[in-house]
């Protein structure tokens, strides 16, 4: 089959590799979807600490089950599933503690196994989720970015109410614009460099949007996300938050990226700073919204690129004059 390897940071070549098998506790996908995102781009920049090469990337797949493992009873050859990329040990102490997604010993789909960029992937049985008839596989491929957004406003004790600030519209400050309408926000707001993105945000559900030289200082926020992983955006937007605000990361910032802090502001203003690592029992809540069409898939994944184009889909996420980009090997 044919599959994008990434052999080292910056050396990514098409690959005819052997057919997947499952073992006993695994499935077999083939895939129809699988989008590229900053995490890809980290991992070819060399960028990301916990990668693994060689490597199929990939861990934003849907597609549908073609073969099971001996003890596989669900899901079955014919369903269309989505793949959660997180496989934790299940036996450390935080995933003891129902932390799953901090697992010390945690593997991940496309990062440190094989992913979706390829004609088929294997994967454990237990990260598939069957999707709604509903939910097509456009759709589908927002499952794990929308998972990750579910998980981080559950860090958050609140959001109804109050005044958000999302630093970013790509594909997780759109869906942060979407969930944190259905979450009961005040007001959301959105701050992007590109004048496209933030129309788009206004089109989601945005109240009002800015390039980051419009904001005003005296224009503060109770509730401020990061889903740009900019340091600039960062230290900015900790700037914004009123007293007894809440910070939100959840962008991926470079390894080595550092802010300003005062812990002076932080203790007199009672601030909280949160981060949210990727997803933890997210995926029936993003699953639900894509089938109650509380989500606009529409607006935000792109034409699929053919797998055999992945430098070209690369590039498209590079000059973020596109959205989502995914990748089809039907294409």
């Amino acid at each position: 089959m044919q599959a994008v390897v990434i052999e080292a940071p910056t050396v990514v070549r098409m690959s005819d590799l052997p057919e997947p098998r499952p073992a006993i506790a695994e499935v077999v996908v083939d895939v129809s979807l699988t989008g590229v995102c900053g995490t890809d781009l980290h991992m070819l920049d060399g960028d990301f600490a916990t990668a693994r090469f060689p490597i199929v990337p990939g861990h934003e797949v849907t597609g549908t089950v073609v073969a099971t493992g001996a003890e596989v009873t669900s899901p079955q050859p014919g369903d269309r599933v989505v793949v959660d990329p997180g496989v934790p040990c299940l036996t450390c102490l935080l995933c003891r503690r129902g932390r799953p997604n901090l697992c010390e010993h945690r593997n991940a789909v496309g990062i440190t196994l094989n992913g979706g960029a390829a004609d088929r992937v294997v994967v454990p049985a237990r990260n598939c989720h069957v999707l709604p008839d509903s939910v097509t596989f456009s759709a589908a491929v927002l499952a794990e970015p929308l998972a990750c957004v579910l998980h981080a406003f559950e860090m958050v004790p609140r959001t109804a109410g109050r005044r958000v600030l999302i630093y970013g519209a790509g594909t997780i400050g759109l869906l942060a614009v979407q969930v944190a309408r259905h979450l009961g926000a005040y007001t959301v707001d959105a701050v992007d460099l590109d004048t496209q993105r933030l129309s788009v945000a206004e089109k989601l559900g945005a109240d009002e949007v800015f390039a980051p030289d419009s904001l005003s200082r005296q224009d503060d926020w109770d509730l401020v996300v990061d889903a740009s992983g900019a340091p600039a955006a960062i230290a900015d937007g900790l700037a914004r938050l009123q007293r007894g605000g809440t910070f939100l990361q959840l962008g991926v910032a470079p390894g080595d990226a550092v802010v300003p802090l005062s812990p002076y502001q932080v203790f007199a203003r009672e601030l909280s700073i949160i981060g949210s690592m990727t997803t933890r029992h997210t995926f029936p809540g993003a699953l639900r919204m894509l089938e109650n069409d509380m989500i606009d898939a529409e607006s935000i994944v792109e034409k699929p690129v053919p797998l055999s184009d992945y430098a070209k889909a690369v590039d498209m996420v590079r000059e973020r004059d596109s959205l989502k980009v995914v990748v089809s090997p039907g294409v």
